[in-house]
């Protein structure tokens, strides 16, 4: 249950929430070194590669001595190597530098209508901002690059937390950080954090006794364990949910 009292704190997801980004910057990197790849394959590359890496290198390879950097080359090798098997190493590591220079800036990301005029809207009714987002060491930049970092009394990653949503540990650091930067102390009530993963995001702040809000940019809602009320397709929709708080 949404707490009737307007929320101190509001804390969002980036990607898929706040920020978009695609897949294309792959093939439109890949074929400036000669690597034309097929889209769909790509995708369901990148998936499968993403989902098996984050099971063996959780946290981009934070504790395992891998590093985010070199958990992204690994990504982009693996997914260009299952259409191009012959492919130098060379080649690839240029094109994973390249792609991750180019998913560290603006150019690869981009903010979902209504960002700004929500941030704007809270942040004018003194309700206090933050980020918390399993990342990695690039969202301080990619935040500033969007022009949206400004917003936010802290950003809290994963990388740099050394543990992930939906962690109970992650929800209560960024209570603290809203303590040791504003000097107030919130409850866990007191907070609502938004994001697009059921898991992550609305679960992982319910089991964190906060509230929570899902969004879903004009996805399909099937999200039956959610109750409707919880559910946003835009963050027009979801403004307008906080002016009438």
């Amino acid at each position: 249950m949404i707490n009737p009292v307007r929320p101190r704190l509001v804390t969002f997801d980036v990607t898929g929430t706040l920020l978009m980004t695609k897949l294309e910057h792959y093939i439109e990197i890949g074929s400036q070194h000669g690597l034309l790849v097929e889209p769909r394959k790509l995708a369901q590359s990148f998936k499968t590669n993403f989902v098996q890496l984050s099971k063996e290198h959780p946290i981009y390879g934070k504790h395992t001595g891998l590093g985010w950097r070199n958990w992204w080359k690994t990504i982009v090798h693996n997914v260009f190597r299952e259409q191009h098997a012959s492919v130098s190493t060379d080649t690839l590591d240029k094109v994973a530098d390249n792609l991750i220079s180019c998913y560290g800036t603006s150019k690869c990301w981009y903010k979902y209508p209504g960002t700004i005029e929500l941030l704007d809207s809270l942040q004018k009714r003194n309700v206090i901002l933050g980020v918390i987002s399993n990342f990695d060491q690039r969202l301080e930049s990619i935040l500033e690059e969007v022009q949206i970092r400004q917003y936010f009394a802290f950003v809290l990653t994963s990388y740099d937390f050394g543990m992930e949503k939906p962690s109970l540990s992650i929800f209560e650091e960024a209570l603290r950080l809203v303590k040791h930067f504003r000097e107030e102390e919130i409850l866990p009530e007191e907070a609502i954090h938004i994001g697009d993963r059921v898991d992550n995001d609305y679960f992982g702040a319910k089991s964190a006794g906060w509230n929570a809000l899902l969004i879903k940019h004009d996805n399909e809602i099937n999200e039956s364990k959610v109750p409707r009320k919880d559910v946003f397709k835009s963050l027009d929709e979801l403004q307008r949910h906080f002016e009438n708080i």
